[in-house]
């Protein structure tokens, strides 16, 4: 079985979805500390032909355990932020081929009234699955029984011994972490898989394309059905020999 564990990111790369499709389960890590300038809390947009980037505010906390992801809430006190991301959308959109379509959607999971930051965020990534035609089993960690048993440095080795798996996918990006438990993923015969996405090139509105933006960018641009299979053309996993 091949296993994903990744943080539920707000407005995700198409490298997140591309990985969620190549795998069995996909688990949403939502039990770990929330890091308030990670993506979880923002991600990109094109706007003016330049980066920009939309987030969500959350309440700040002195308790620790209030900043697990799945404890964080979104801070609704200062100001709309759901209106405004829906404006700024709109503006910088309303030119682009797929709009009327996709607008309805991302207006609707923008607008979801859910305050919880890992439920807000896994409701825009399940929804936009089920719209392009990923059909993976999802799985939040905080819903299972699964209780650590090493250092958190050892997280991952532990989630997939939790999971029986015997292939662990990957982003490249997590290398340096996983390299420390190479000879506990070999004893437990667990295969490594790296991906190693290369961004597809695809129509965006005003010239330079600009790679690594959110799902949403992608959804505009090229719509729903030909959403999946933009995705899968920067498609490259690297099996880490172990031994």
């Amino acid at each position: 079985m091949k296993l994903a564990i990744m943080q539920p990111t707000f407005n995700p790369w198409l490298g997140y979805f591309d990985l969620i499709d190549y795998v069995d389960e996909f688990i949403f890590l939502d039990t770990v500390q929330l890091n308030q300038q990670s993506w979880q809390t923002r991600n990109k947009i094109k706007l003016n032909d330049k980066e920009h980037l939309i987030s969500i505010p959350i309440k700040k906390s002195q308790k620790k355990q209030d900043l697990l992801i799945k404890n964080t809430i979104i801070d609704v006190s200062k100001f709309n932020f759901r209106i405004k991301l829906i404006k700024t959308l709109e503006q910088n959109y309303k030119k682009s081929p797929f709009f009327d379509d996709v607008n309805i959607l991302i207006q609707e999971l923008i607008l979801c009234e859910e305050n919880n930051l890992s439920k807000y965020n896994t409701n825009i990534i399940i929804s936009i699955l089920k719209k392009i035609d990923i059909n993976t089993k999802i799985t939040f960690l905080s819903d299972t029984n699964y209780k650590q048993e090493h250092s958190k440095n050892e997280l991952v080795l532990d989630i997939c011994k939790h999971f029986q798996t015997d292939c662990y996918i990957s982003p490249i990006g997590s290398e340096e972490y996983l390299t420390k438990s190479y000879l506990n993923f070999n004893k437990l015969n667990i295969d490594i898989y790296y991906q190693m996405y290369t961004h597809p090139i695809y129509s965006q509105i005003v010239e330079n394309f600009l790679p690594y933006l959110g799902i949403f960018d992608l959804l505009y641009n090229v719509g729903f059905d030909k959403a999946k299979e933009t995705i899968l053309k920067g498609r490259k996993f690297i099996k880490k020999e172990l031994l």
